[in-house]
């Protein structure tokens, strides 16, 4: 069952933040991000109780001011309560998408639980947001994972990244990934999820790393995990700058 809860009251605000020195700054000093500059590596580490986000976007060209005008409006309150920033997936290809096209990146957000995320939902009503977020964006859906358990997963900015999510009755086995060659560093349920369209929410999040394009494609290919939808997204990783 998903959680009762409007994710994008929680997360749009997230691409407002890219663009934003203010929240670079912040971000560095803020998140359980370990670097290592000679390798460009980095160690993500979520803690239990956590919620992390994945949003994606496809933002209205020419909305940069607006944009700008929303990070102003909602951003203050969401970094009082812990909202936090932890970079980027850009995306290299749109392997499948059912119609959308989102035109920029793939983020990666965390908020420290469910207390903060009512804290700042406080302050906003779904309905006001939804008001300042029609005029920017063509679509943007937002896929919340409450963490069970600690988890620590490493990205490396020259390897590839692919982003699938999956609509499937049960969790579906990633054991042919592994046998294919392809490392799945996130394999989690989606406990919430909402988009500006109101779509049905896909049930399952991956993301995975494989060496290269060819060894991805050739998975693609085999359809072997069976979906009866499927959006999937070829991505390289960056901190947020």
């Amino acid at each position: 069952m998903k959680i009762n809860l409007s994710i994008i009251a929680l997360s749009l605000l997230s691409l407002a933040a890219c663009n934003s020195e203010k929240m670079s700054t912040t971000a560095s000093k803020g998140n359980k991000m370990e670097t290592s500059k000679m390798s460009n590596t980095h160690t993500l580490e979520l803690k239990k109780g956590e919620l992390f986000l994945v949003a994606i976007a496809d933002q209205k060209e020419g909305k940069e001011a607006l944009l700008q005008e929303y990070f102003g409006t909602i951003m203050p309150s969401a970094m009082k309560n812990g909202f936090t920033p932890l970079g980027q997936l850009h995306i290299d290809n749109i392997v499948k998408a059912n119609n959308f096209t989102p035109n920029n990146f793939i983020g990666l957000f965390k908020w420290p639980n469910m207390t903060s995320v009512q804290a700042f939902m406080s302050d906003f009503t779904p309905e006001q947001l939804k008001e300042l977020r029609i005029p920017i964006w063509n679509e943007f859906k937002a896929h919340m994972i409450a963490l069970q358990e600690d988890k620590t997963f490493m990205i490396d900015e020259s390897n590839l990244y692919e982003v699938k999510t999956l609509w499937t009755k049960d969790m579906v086995k990633t054991n042919s990934i592994t046998e294919n060659g392809g490392k799945v560093i996130l394999n989690q349920p989606v406990a919430g999820y909402e988009d500006l369209k109101g779509n049905e929410a896909p049930n399952q999040i991956l993301i995975i790393e494989w060496k290269d394009k060819k060894t991805a494609d050739k998975f693609e290919k085999m359809n072997m995990l069976k979906s009866k939808k499927e959006e999937a997204f070829y991505t390289h990783f960056t901190l947020f700058q």
